[in-house]
């Protein structure tokens, strides 16, 4: 394999074969447009700070993949080389403390994902792991000689079993379409001079491997400065319904004890240890209960009870965060009204904001002399890497993959604040017709986002409305984006709020919000649609049972029946129903809310035209909840139409599956609200 050596710039213009057409017209993006859109994620510095590692994801349509490649840029010259371009499944760049090597995670052929290492002056990725089962995660000793790697034990079900369908399991909190048993992830540890493995955790906990139900995240083994103890996230048992039953772990890299750090026993996520001493980080949920933001907690390795440090932000920190340079503090992100914003957190004394001007944060890393890399973008700017020498600089454009899009016209949106009826405050997005004029009532969509602990935010392509906010516009539409009760941008007391008020709350911020836009002047009110995703689609569904001036709506993968989420869902679920509303659907407290806060209860008064669109293979929002949503309309002689994407996750995680997905949505609605 040979490596191209490039500059970003050239990278860019091989990747935009549309460029003329769009210089040339200058007009309103298309959905077609956006297939030349380069995602790039993962910034690393080298130890030095002398250069910035990172991907970049460009879709493969003949395939229906994403490739991703690794790019190397020299701080000093601004020039980029590529390292491994064009890998399928490509993940976590991490440099080796000498800072002469990369490694990281791809999947070649058709073997499991495994550990490969470059040079950073160049040549061939050399696979380094042999993980029969395929490596998770993986960090490098401070001392490089050693890799810690997640991988799944193998199944207590032998080949020879499965051929002779002796392949029953027994089934605890998995979902509804596990086939197999489930087996807990352990840390192993890899000479990289031998290629000895030698496994580290066992028994029946697991590493973390599946997404939480409210906040945190998956993360790699974290080592103390000293290599003498690995911290990780470590969950009670192997089923991915109990997601929420987490510890923050440390074990001895010599003798493989272990001990947690705190007294807690659920709800720790995403431990990292501080560039020296003894000191560890992690993630843990405010309260009241775990419908609140998530906060930095420093703690010792030794087992000392953990301190809140960014109680005072009150804003809901993401999984990506990581330490400053000299351990005195932390740096990370969160929604913060309709942006994405840096925050950074001392650990005595108040937080504060890094100044992006219109930028949204989406990524971050920090080089050892302080520096900040930074993924972001905007409503109107594709995303780009950029750096910040200091917190405090302005940011500086490094890459220039998607300039192109600047010659688009992209609409005008407005951050909009109001209150609902009981006093709630809220805010949210008004995104204008592209050819808005004063004095003109214009169709409405109003778009409900998921969570529903996030936000609608001003991101180019990176949030669940993805192109639409921008098709909407140029077909003469207005689009309202309310971050209703429960979402995750103003503060713990508005994202608590929707404890165990699942719709009504919610509904009544999205229905002053509408209101709040009639008055104004700009609303046709004949023409007016609902759209949502995941909770965004479980809003949708409430809205349009409850209220019937909707001219059209858009259900997808909506939540929309309470107890099936409790009990066919695998992806933490389980834990979020029961603690959004405050038990089991067989507790006396909670029993009734299952079923008054299921909008599938209300479905026999839903009169408008509705698109439902789901996953086969959602294990989120299982499609049986759009099955039943499809067949209470149908029955009715309701217009329905329901759209399966065959094999799709909660999401559309490929390209072709993506675009076909928002074009159905974008042709129902447009259809019914005409121009």
């Amino acid at each position: 394999m040979k490596f191209a050596h490039r500059t970003l710039f050239l990278a860019a213009l091989l990747l935009t074969p549309g460029v003329p057409a769009a210089l040339a017209t200058g007009g309103p993006v298309k959905l077609k447009d956006m297939r030349t859109l380069v995602r790039i994620t993962s910034p690393r510095f080298s130890p030095d700070g002398a250069h910035l590692a990172f991907l970049s994801y460009r879709p493969d349509y003949i395939h229906d993949r994403y490739d991703a490649t690794l790019h190397v840029i020299d701080m000093q010259d601004g020039h980029a080389r590529v390292l491994a371009p064009s890998l399928h499944a490509m993940s976590m760049p991490r440099w080796s403390p000498d800072g002469d090597t990369l490694a990281f995670i791809a999947r070649v052929g058709r073997q499991q994902p495994q550990i490969y290492t470059v040079s950073v002056t160049g040549g061939t990725p050399v696979e380094r792991s042999d993980a029969p089962r395929g490596v998770e995660q993986f960090t490098w000793s401070p001392d490089g000689l050693r890799l810690a790697y997640v991988t799944p034990d193998p199944s207590p079900i032998s080949a020879r079993d499965r051929r002779m369908h002796h392949d029953l399991f027994v089934v605890h909190h998995v979902d509804y379409l596990s086939t197999k048993p489930a087996v807990p992830s352990h840390i192993w540890l890899l000479d990289l001079a031998s290629g000895k493995t030698r496994q580290l955790t066992h028994g029946d906990t697991s590493v973390l491997e599946t997404p939480p139900p409210f906040g945190g995240g998956i993360s790699a083994p974290s080592w103390s400065a000293n290599g003498r103890w690995i911290v990780y996230t470590r969950q009670a048992d192997a089923y991915d319904g109990d997601s929420d039953r987490t510890r923050i772990v440390a074990v001895n890299v010599a003798t493989g004890e272990q001990h947690p750090l705190s007294d807690k026993h659920s709800y720790e996520y995403t431990p990292r240890f501080a560039p020296r001493g003894n000191t560890v980080a992690w993630l843990y949920p405010h309260g009241p209960g775990p419908i609140s933001t998530m906060e930095w907690m420093i703690g010792s390795v030794h087992g000392h009870a953990g301190r809140d440090i960014s109680a005072d932000l009150d804003r809901n920190l993401f999984a990506n965060y990581a330490w400053l340079p000299d351990g005195r503090g932390l740096v990370g992100i969160a929604n913060n009204g309709i942006h994405r914003t840096i925050y950074i957190q001392p650990l005595h004394g108040k937080g504060h904001a890094v100044n992006l001007g219109a930028l949204n944060a989406l990524q971050l890393a920090v080089s050892d002399t302080g520096a900040l890399a930074v993924v972001a973008d905007a409503a109107d700017r594709a995303p780009e890497l950029y750096l910040l020498p200091t917190p405090g600089s302005k940011p500086r454009q490094l890459t220039h993959f998607n300039a192109h899009f600047a010659a688009f016209s992209w609409p005008r949106g407005v951050a909009l604040h109001w209150k609902a009826p009981d006093g709630e405050v809220n805010d949210g997005i008004l995104t204008y017709p592209i050819h808005y004029k004063a004095g003109h009532r214009y169709p409405l969509v109003v778009f409900s986002h998921g969570g529903p602990e996030a936000a609608s935010t001003e991101d180019f392509d990176t949030g669940e409305v993805g192109p639409l906010r921008d098709l909407f516009a140029a077909h003469g539409y207005l689009v309202f984006e309310p971050n209703y009760r429960g979402s995750d941008n103003l503060g713990t007391a508005h994202e608590h709020a929707i404890y165990r008020d699942p719709g009504a709350g919610p509904d009544s911020d999205v229905i002053s919000g509408i209101r709040m836009l009639e008055k104004k002047g700009i609303v046709d009110r004949k023409r007016i649609a609902a759209v949502g995703h995941s909770y965004g689609g479980y809003m949708t569904g409430w809205l349009i049972s409850h209220q019937h001036f909707w001219t059209c709506a858009v259900v997808a993968d909506g939540a929309l029946d309470w107890t099936e989420e409790y009990e066919l869902s695998g992806a933490g679920n389980l834990a979020w129903t029961r603690d959004s509303l405050g038990g089991s659907p067989w507790d006396k407290a909670s029993a009734k809310l299952y079923r008054t806060g299921s909008p599938i209860t209300y479905a026999g008064q839903i009169t408008t035209p509705t698109l439902i669109l789901s996953g086969t293979s959602d294990i989120t929002v299982p499609i049986t909840e759009s099955f039943a949503l499809y067949h209470a309309l149908d029955s009715r002689h309701v217009p329905v139409k329901f759209i399966a994407l065959p094999g799709g996750r909660h999401s559309p995680h490929d390209p072709v599956h993506r675009e076909l997905y928002y074009r159905a949505i974008y042709t129902w609605v447009t259809g019914h609200l005409g121009t």
